[in-house]
């Protein structure tokens, strides 16, 4: 198997994983400010899962194919849209792993994190709508493809519920709370069905014979 293409496989469940997996490592600490090697830890995971969520972006944009008119435009702008969410996460993150490692505690890291929100525009791109943009890009580009027949609709329910979970999670319970590793779970799962691209069940219209050749020949 071509290595990129076994990376793309890959990457639709290591992003999610990740994901989940750092909001495991956080919770020995509470998700607190607390430097040491359950902060670094988290946010390495973190940040290689944003790096994964890179690459299955591109790879759900192979999976969209040639398209034309706005349904090319909406394509383009949500992966336009997780690209620099995916960016603006990774930037978050490298500076949260530089002020884990430098800091002495959790006012030291509360000072670096202000000094850096204090330039025009950080806050906003780096640590809250431009962060957040990535799971809206996400619902979205799962909505298009199965609109255009390139996933199941079942696959893109999943990922947005799981994405609407987890927002739900964020907003009303706070980032430790359970509802937001089941948002994330769920995200998980969308994402593994969307790697598998459309459904392996032939047309409806299909003739039953076809269907059967179909089935002998997996």
């Amino acid at each position: 198997m071509n290595p990129a293409t076994r990376l793309a496989q890959v990457s639709f469940t290591a992003g999610p994983a990740a994901l989940l997996g750092g909001w495991l490592l956080m919770r020995p600490i509470g998700g607190d400010l607390v430097p040491g090697p359950w902060w670094t830890a988290a946010h390495a995971v973190w940040l290689a899962g944003f790096l994964a969520f890179g690459v299955m972006t591109l790879a759900l944009r192979g999976m969209a194919g040639p398209v034309t008119g706005g349904r090319r435009v909406a394509v383009t702008a949500a992966v336009a849209a997780a690209l620099f969410s995916v960016a603006a996460n990774v930037v978050q993150l490298v500076i949260d792993l530089y002020a884990g490692l430098t800091a002495v505690d959790g006012e030291a890291m509360r000072a670096v994190f202000e000094q850096v929100k204090g330039y025009p525009g950080v806050e906003l791109i780096v640590y809250t709508a431009g962060a957040q943009l990535f799971y809206v890009a996400l619902l979205a580009l799962a909505v298009i493809l199965a609109a255009l027949g390139r996933v199941t609709v079942v696959s893109a329910v999943v990922t947005a519920t799981g994405v609407v979970v987890l927002a739900v999670g964020m907003v009303q319970t706070g980032r430790i709370s359970a509802l937001v590793a089941v948002g994330m779970a769920l995200m998980w799962l969308g994402t593994l069905l969307l790697g598998r691209g459309p459904s392996a069940a032939p047309p409806s219209g299909a003739p039953l014979a076809g269907r059967e050749a179909i089935s002998r020949s997996r």
